[in-house]
C-alpha cells in the first residue's frame, strides 16, 4: 500500500519524490510532463516513489503548457528577519509542490532606486511569473509602475495578499493580543513598534491603538524599532519610560526578546510585574525565558495561496481557465505562554 506519511506531516513535494527516487527534481518534472528521453529504470524509480509517497501534482500547475518556463521569481526584502524568511520558505515549498523552481531576488528597501534598477534589469523571458513582497508604499509604487511583461502578484503588507484576500488596514492578530491582555486585567500598554513606513508595522500599531481605545485601555508610550532584538532592548530605557504600563506589546518576537532582557535588567519580573507579548511565533519563542506569548502566522498557507494565485494568473494569460486549489488565509492564532499573566492589581 502507498505510504502517504511525510516526516513533517505536510503533503509531499516534488523534492520529496526526487529524494525517494534518488534523482533530481528536474527529472521528476520531466517524468510528470511525459518526457520520453528517460530510461525505463529511471521512470520506474520515479513512478514507485510517487506511489510510495502518494504524491499528487498540483492540478493548476499541470493545466499549464509544459513548454512554459518552470521558474518563478520572488522579489524579497529583509531576509535577515523572521517574517520574510518564513514567507520565502513557505513559497519555496509551495512552488516546488507545483513543479516550479524559485529564484530569489533580494531587495534593499532602504535603497529604493537600487531596487528599481534591479527589478527592471531582470529578464522576464526566462521565468513564468513573479511574486513580490512590497513592505513599504515606495516598493508598492515601483511594482505598480512595472510594465506587465510577466504575471506579477504582490504581497503588500507582510501578512496578507493584495486584492480580495488582503486582511485590510488593521491587524487581527494584534487585536487578539490586546484583548488577551485586557482579559488579564491590564489597562496600560507600552508599544515596541516596527520600522516606520512598513505596512505590517503600521497595521499592527494602528490595531493596537484602536483596540486599546475600544477597551478603555491607555497606551502609555511608543518606541520605534527595526524588528531586531537590539531595538527591542533599546526601547525599554528605564522603568519611568514605561509610564506605568503593565504590559509591553512588541511588533515581532525578536524585539520582544530584547525587551524582556531589558525589563529583567531593570529588576522587573515577567509576567509578575509586566507582561510581554510578541508576534510571528518564531521557532525559539517557546524556549525564551519565560516562554513567549505571541501570534502565530500560517506562513505555509500564505505561501500556498501566493503560488496558487500566481499560477492562476499565468494560466489566464495563456487563455486557460483553472480552478484555484486553496482557500483564504488562515486567521492568526494567539499562542498563550507564560510571558503574559495577570496584571498587578488588576482592575475590573
Amino acid at each position: 500500500m502507498p505510504n502517504s506519511s511525510h516526516p513533517s506531516g505536510k503533503a509531499p513535494t516534488i523534492y520529496d519524490v526526487a529524494h525517494r527516487a534518488g534523482v533530481s527534481s528536474q527529472t521528476v518534472v520531466r517524468f510528470l510532463n511525459g518526457f520520453e528521453g528517460m530510461t525505463k529504470k529511471t521512470q520506474e524509480k520515479v513512478r514507485r516513489a510517487i506511489a510510495d509517497l502518494d504524491y499528487r501534482p498540483n492540478s493548476i500547475a499541470r493545466a499549464l503548457r509544459t513548454t512554459s518556463p518552470r521558474r518563478i521569481l520572488l522579489f524579497v526584502h529583509g531576509l535577515q528577519h523572521a517574517g520574510p524568511a518564513n514567507i520565502v520558505a513557505a513559497t519555496h515549498s509551495a512552488a516546488a509542490a507545483a513543479g516550479y523552481g524559485l529564484e530569489i531576488v533580494p531587495l534593499d528597501v532602504a535603497n529604493v532606486e537600487a531596487g528599481r534598477r534591479l527589478i527592471l534589469e531582470t529578464d522576464p523571458s526566462l521565468v513564468a511569473g513573479a511574486l513580490a513582497l512590497a513592505p513599504t508604499p515606495e516598493m508598492e509604487r515601483i511594482f505598480d509602475a512595472l510594465p506587465k511583461r510577466i504575471p506579477l502578484l504582490r504581497e503588500v503588507n507582510g501578512d496578507g495578499l493584495e486584492g480580495p484576500r488582503s486582511q485590510g488596514p488593521k491587524d487581527p492578530g494584534t487585536r487578539l493580543v490586546v484583548e488577551h491582555l485586557h482579559h488579564l486585567g491590564h489597562r496600560r500598554l507600552f508599544l515596541v513598534e516596527g520600522p516606520a513606513g512598513w505596512s505590517s508595522s503600521e497595521r499592527r500599531a494602528r490595531s493596537a491603538i484602536a483596540t486599546a481605545a475600544e477597551l478603555n485601555m491607555q497606551v502609555t508610550g511608543r518606541r520605534r524599532g527595526d524588528w531586531s532584538a537590539a531595538s527591542g532592548f533599546a526601547a525599554i530605557r528605564d522603568v519611568q519610560s514605561l509610564g506605568g504600563a503593565t504590559a509591553v506589546v512588541c511588533a515581532n518576537d525578536d524585539s520582544a526578546l530584547g525587551a524582556m532582557l531589558a525589563l529583567s535588567q531593570l529588576g522587573l519580573r515577567i509576567p509578575e510585574d509586566v507582561s510581554v507579548v510578541g508576534y510571528d511565533d518564531i521557532s525559539t519563542a517557546a524556549y525564551m525565558n519565560p516562554p513567549l506569548t505571541t501570534v502565530r502566522v500560517d506562513f505555509e498557507m500564505s505561501g500556498r495561496i501566493a503560488v496558487d494565485r500566481l499560477i492562476a494568473l499565468m494560466a489566464e494569460r495563456t487563455g486557460q481557465e483553472v480552478q484555484r486549489t486553496t482557500e483564504g488565509p488562515t486567521p492568526p492564532q494567539l499562542i498563550v505562554r507564560s510571558s503574559s499573566g495577570l496584571a498587578p492589581n488588576p482592575s475590573a
